[in-house]
């Protein structure tokens, strides 16, 4: 491998690379551009600046920020320093960023607004470790708080470059890089350590599988960099390839704005995105005229028709041909526009997506390339080909790493991005991280003849009836979102006689049926309870039963009058479902439906 480290790397890059431009943002509503040579400089300033507040090679730092180029700076400039980058979500609570300020035993956080200033203000007792809080934001009157470009600024007056680069130099491959703590779906989140040979080899693998389709790239980030899928594909992978501009969305309500006005030619996501995509089409199709509706699905038909020719390469026969040209005029250049119009593919990663949902997106001209990886892979692992796509699967391992499945179905991944443990909890390491290199993943799934992964569900999250039945609920669950009616399906079942489901209806769209039906309702909860909403969703559930074995199919549901969300504890920062939560918070719902 050409490098050592992740900073070093960049450095290389940045100095390939003088005068272009790598980052844009927004500011004060136009977007700005920031070139290598900008970025650099002020990471540099900044590695000084925490040499100079006396931060020691290997100590850890944490980042508590929404994505900005702040972050992308501080996470370098921590690396150059010999420190630890140690990310926290966003929108985590106070409880949850002490408890990782503590657990990886940080000594400064790096914060972004006021508002994350005040989880760390009112809790600052309890991180006796804590020695320095840097905002990015200028605070008024905030005791004890160091303003970032005041940090930035001292680096640039110290004569500590000299320190630096030592410190760079010093950096090993095996040296712990950053510490990512894991959603915490069922437990306390453990921190995942990463050495720099982890990270960049990653980063290399995913380069060398992805490098025939890449050219100038413009990517939009909208996830979240404090999650490590996010920080490898829409970080790492760009400076590594370092052809290209990467966009930082203003927020994830402004995605839709930015996509027309930055035009990616890919940008990366999570399935959930690409469901609220898919149902807010069908939504408005299905609220257009008959004509258009009719246009729509036949378009959609000749899309499906011709994605056989399009995954091989082959040409279209004449007809066809001629229909799928009159379907992009019509439909497909529409819904093209609305991604900014040169998208060349999208990358799916977080969690499984359905393969219905993949191949409807294909038939309209868009493609979405599946991968599959987890924290303790250095978050990526493997993915589809993108000339060779497989919808259902997340594809093949990137060279030079190993698959092999147990005697019980679950997924072992062995490579050099592995990581070297969970921070403190040697343990729980061992459970995971067998002595020959094998982790295993938690996932069941199987691989194909032709190679493919087909990842079937969470290990944990496997339902076993009271009947000895084995069923994985994510597939059924992922039919059943694909509904225009569903927001969000929970399928419980486990040492039950039967299985149910716990349904979030899409309210926007039951509000535009209630209003066009004259369905009289005063809040969400008496919506939910018109006999109109119980039969559309009734009606969902039979589609999605009809073609699943009796031992599989739901037999009841009942209706949550709010959508799920990190607020009120549902979901994770990455919007996966924690089903402990739902299953505890809703265990009376759920006991109901049980009862004769």
């Amino acid at each position: 491998m050409e490098y050592k480290s992740i900073p070093e790397m960049y450095y290389k890059q940045a100095e390939r690379n003088k005068g272009k431009v790598l980052i844009k943002h927004k500011k004060e509503g136009k977007w700005v551009d920031i070139t290598w040579d900008q970025n650099r400089d002020a990471m540099e300033s900044l590695a000084c600046g925490l040499i100079k507040l006396g931060i020691k090679p290997q100590e850890k730092i944490c980042i508590l920020s929404e994505n900005r180029n702040e972050w992308y700076v501080s996470d370098l400039a921590i690396q150059s320093a010999g420190a630890v980058t140690v990310p926290i979500y966003a929108t985590n609570t106070p409880d949850q960023t002490v408890y990782i300020v503590n657990d990886s035993d940080a000594v400064a956080i790096i914060i972004s607004t006021e508002g994350q200033y005040n989880k760390i203000k009112m809790k600052r007792k309890d991180m006796p470790n804590l020695r320095h809080v840097i905002s990015m934001d200028k605070l008024n009157a905030a005791e004890g708080v160091l303003w970032f470009y005041d940090v930035v600024a001292s680096g640039k007056q110290a004569d500590l470059k000299q320190e630096m680069d030592k410190r760079l130099g010093n950096i090993n491959s095996g040296d712990l890089a950053t510490i990512i703590y894991t959603s915490g779906t069922t437990a306390d989140p453990k921190g995942v350590m990463l050495t720099q040979a982890n990270l960049l080899s990653i980063t290399d693998a995913a380069y060398d599988a992805f490098k025939d389709e890449l050219t100038h790239e413009v990517m939009l980030s909208f996830l979240p960099l404090s999650h490590g899928y996010a920080r490898i594909a829409d970080f790492y992978i760009p400076l590594y390839h370092a052809k290209g501009v990467q966009a930082i969305a203003e927020s994830i309500d402004k995605v839709a704005d930015n996509l027309k006005e930055i035009r990616p030619t890919m940008f990366v996501s999570v399935p959930r995105v690409y469901e609220k995509v898919y149902g807010k089409i069908i939504s408005q199709v299905e609220s257009d005229k008959p004509m258009k509706r009719k246009i729509f699905y036949w378009a959609v038909s000749v899309g499906r028709a011709a994605a056989p020719y399009l995954m091989e390469n082959k040409p279209l026969p004449f007809f066809l041909w001629l229909k799928y040209k009159l379907a992009g005029i019509l439909v497909f250049k529409k819904i093209k526009e609305a991604v900014g119009g040169r998208l060349k593919f999208a990358i799916s990663g977080g969690a499984p997506l359905a393969k219905e949902l993949g191949e409807f997106f294909f038939a309209l001209g868009i493609k979405i390339v599946e991968g599959y990886g987890l924290t303790e892979t250095s978050a990526i692992f493997m993915a589809n080909p993108p000339s060779r796509v497989k919808f259902g699967t997340v594809g093949k391992p990137f060279k030079g790493y190993e698959l092999k499945i147990a005697s019980d179905g679950e997924i072992l991944l062995r490579g050099s991005n592995v990581m070297m443990g969970y921070h403190k909890k040697p343990e729980a390491t061992k459970e995971v991280l067998d002595k020959d290199g094998w982790l295993y993943s938690g996932d069941i799934g199987f691989v194909d003849k032709e190679g493919y992964l087909h990842i079937t569900d969470r290990k944990k999250d496997l339902i076993v009836t009271a009947g000895g039945k084995n069923i994985a609920p994510q597939p059924i669950e992922n039919k059943l979102k694909m509904n225009m009616y569903i927001d969000e399906a929970v399928m419980i079942g486990d040492k039950r006689p039967y299985c149910v489901a716990l349904i979030v209806p899409s309210f926007e769209v039951l509000k535009d049926v209630a209003k066009k039906e004259g369905i009289p309702y005063k809040n969400d909860k008496e919506l939910i309870e018109q006999p109109k909403v119980i039969e559309l969703i009734s009606a969902a559930l039979d589609e999605v039963n009809s073609g699943l074995a009796k031992y599989e199919s739901i037999k009841k549901f009942a209706l949550i009058p709010q959508l799920f969300s990190q607020e009120t504890g549902e979901l994770t920062p990455t919007i996966k479902v924690k089903r402990s939560a739902v299953e505890e918070k809703y265990k009376a719902v759920i006991d109901g439906l049980y009862k004769a």
